[in-house]
């Protein structure tokens, strides 16, 4: 498959403690904490399947990094307190200053993602400067890659995060790929997504 190389993969991903919050409804702390390991180990396990320069997790946490370390990937540490947009911001710019010439930013709560598909959204940067995949709400945005890095400023956290997306990469004249896929759409935000994962198959 033809691509830009060097391509690298961020997740950014917060303490295991701290994520999943919105599934308090249904999982007592210490099962979203470890659902939230499970996704991540998935996540990760699945970038590894695929052919990058580099993966590189932004974290504020301790049990986030001895993960992604155990793991072979490199960690960004920020202090917990900034968007996401600007946290993923800064991982870019890190890439790109590692040589990274491409990067794709993948959200960690994707259980059905598969190697072929990140390879999909990244092939699309061979004749597009931006491609992005939607979640299943339609509103957010679950994959962003970019060739390079820092090709637009990023709108991670915003309710309206895609629209966002499409709209800077359109406002600066670069060439938009907008992707349409079920498995990276998929993520587990609240309660009616983890019960639709226990209740469907992959």
């Amino acid at each position: 498959m033809v691509r830009v190389r060097p391509t690298w993969a961020i997740v950014p991903a917060k303490s295991l403690m701290r994520g999943k919050s919105r599934l308090r409804p249904v999982l007592a702390d210490d099962e979203r904490a470890r659902f939230a390991r499970e996704l991540l180990e998935r996540i990760l396990g699945v970038l590894e399947g695929c052919k990058l320069d580099g993966i590189l997790v932004a974290t504020d946490g301790d049990d986030v990094e001895d993960l992604a370390v155990r793991r072979g990937a490199r960690v960004r540490r920020d202090g917990g307190d900034r968007t996401l947009a600007a946290v993923v911001d800064d991982a870019l710019e890190d890439c790109s200053r590692r040589g990274a010439l491409a990067a794709i930013v993948l959200m960690a709560d994707l259980p059905r993602i598969q190697p072929s598909d990140v390879d999909d959204v990244i092939a699309a940067l061979v004749d597009h400067d931006v491609a992005i995949v939607r979640d299943h709400v339609g509103s957010h945005t679950n994959a962003l890659a970019l060739a390079p890095p820092n090709a637009i400023a990023t709108s991670f956290g915003r309710q309206d995060s895609f629209a966002a997306h499409c709209a800077s990469a359109r406002a600066a004249r670069l060439r938009l790929a907008i992707l349409d896929n079920a498995r990276i759409a998929f993520d587990v935000d609240v309660p009616d997504d983890h019960a639709q994962l226990g209740a469907a198959p992959h």
